[in-house]
C-alpha cells in the first residue's frame, strides 16, 4: 500500500514538471531554503526540505490520490457525489509532507499579473470543500492548506462561500510574488492603436508603438 505522498508522486506527470526540473539542474524539484522560509510564517509551519514539489496539479489527482493511500488502488472506486470531474482545474504549486502522522498539503495560486475573479475563485473553493470538507477535516491525517500569491494584495474576492480552512479571519491567505518591473505584453490591435480582437496590427502594450501587419 503506497502512502499519500508517494500516491501523489504516481500521478504527477506533466511534461513541464520535468523539463524546468532537467532545466534547472532540479530534477528533484526541491523548493529553496529562502522559499520555504517565507511558507513557514504564511502557514505557520515548518517546511522540510525534502518536501514533495509538483506544478499545475489536476485538483482530480489530489481527490484520488487521498482516496488511493493506503487502499487497493487496483479497485473501482465511487464518484458519487462527482469528485473526479475529468477537467484540468489545478493548482499552480502543490507541496506535501508529512509531520508525524499528519500529511500536509500546500495548495498555492499564483497570478503575476492579471487579478482573480470571483467566479474563478469559486469554482476552485467549491471543488477543494468537496475534497476537503468545509474545515478541512474530511480526511483523517490530511491537513490542506491555501495561499495566494500574487505582486500586490488580492481585492474584492468574496470568500463567504470559501471553505473556513482557505480563509484566516475570512480573509484571502496572501503572500507576496515578486516579478520584475517593467514587463510588456502584446496587444492586438486596429491601425489607430486601439485594442481589437480582430485587428491587423499589434502595439506594446507599455510603449504603444505600432508593428507590422498580422499575417
Amino acid at each position: 500500500m503506497q502512502s499519500l505522498i508517494e500516491q501523489l508522486e504516481s500521478f504527477n506527470r506533466k511534461e513541464r514538471f520535468f523539463l524546468v526540473g532537467a532545466a534547472l539542474g532540479n530534477p528533484s524539484f526541491r523548493l529553496a531554503q529562502s522559499f520555504r522560509a517565507t511558507l513557514g510564517p504564511v502557514f505557520g509551519i515548518d517546511v522540510p526540505d525534502n518536501a514533495f514539489v509538483a506544478m499545475d496539479y489536476h485538483l482530480d489527482w489530489i481527490h484520488v490520490a487521498i482516496l488511493l493511500a493506503g487502499n487497493d488502488a487496483d479497485s473501482v472506486h465511487s464518484n458519487d457525489p462527482i469528485v473526479v470531474t475529468g477537467t484540468q482545474e489545478d493548482v499552480d504549486l502543490l507541496v506535501a509532507f508529512k509531520q508525524g502522522t499528519i500529511t500536509h498539503l500546500l495548495l498555492l495560486e499564483a497570478k503575476a499579473e492579471t487579478g482573480w475573479t470571483n467566479k474563478q475563485t469559486l469554482s476552485k473553493s467549491r471543488r477543494l470543500r468537496q475534497i476537503f470538507g468545509a474545515n478541512g477535516l474530511q480526511h483523517s491525517n490530511v491537513a490542506p492548506h491555501f495561499a495566494l500569491m500574487s505582486p500586490r494584495p488580492p481585492k474584492r474576492l468574496d470568500t463567504s462561500e470559501w471553505p473556513n480552512w482557505m480563509t484566516r479571519g475570512g480573509e484571502p491567505i496572501w503572500f507576496k510574488l515578486s516579478v520584475p518591473p517593467g514587463l510588456r505584453r502584446v496587444t492586438r490591435c486596429d491601425s489607430n492603436g486601439m485594442q481589437s480582437s480582430t485587428g491587423r496590427f499589434s502595439r506594446d502594450s507599455r510603449a504603444r508603438k505600432l508593428s507590422a501587419n498580422w499575417r
